[in-house]
């Protein structure tokens, strides 16, 4: 599901917290947030601390819930692509252009090609990452939030990419 968006800067998606799945089988802890990590890791647009993995009442009914919940599918997320440009990296403070959602969707069939690999080392090694970024099971409303307040800090992803984080 693919959407623009007017207030929030960035790319970035709302997921869906497998932890909070009843009728999913079990999977690794953070799974649903392996794909946005792998994401982050091929873009230098996509925020993954504006991401959001918690499923708030008022969008039970959005796509990306139906789909997590009725058709079980646990990696289901809405991709978000503000109109108003990134608040880090090489294009902040800039409008985003043709050109920018071209770059972010070269980046997306890329991550789509790595997280699909039958050589699930890339993925393998996100999972680990995101485990040692994330030690206990309690995860809502972390950094990995976000909201639809304006613009919220991405301080320490400019940090973690300037740091080699990636």
């Amino acid at each position: 599901d693919l959407h623009g968006h007017s207030r929030k800067k960035n790319v970035f998606v709302y997921g869906c917290d497998a932890s909070k799945a009843t009728h999913l089988p079990p999977g690794p802890r953070l799974s649903e947030r392996v794909f946005p990590r792998m994401l982050w890791k091929n873009s230098e647009t996509f925020s993954f601390s504006d991401c959001s993995f918690k499923v708030q009442r008022c969008k039970e009914s959005t796509g990306r819930v139906v789909v997590w919940r009725e058709c079980e599918i646990a990696n289901s997320y809405t991709v978000e692509a503000s109109f108003a440009g990134a608040n880090f990296g090489p294009r902040c403070g800039v409008h985003m252009n043709i050109k920018d959602f071209e770059v972010m969707g070269r980046a997306l069939c890329d991550t789509m090609l790595d997280y699909f690999d039958p050589d699930q080392t890339k993925a393998d090694q996100v999972l680990r990452e995101l485990n040692v970024l994330y030690p206990d099971s309690s995860v809502a409303d972390d950094r990995g939030e976000a909201s639809d307040s304006e613009d919220s800090s991405s301080d320490d992803e400019s940090a973690a990419r300037r740091g080699g984080g990636r």
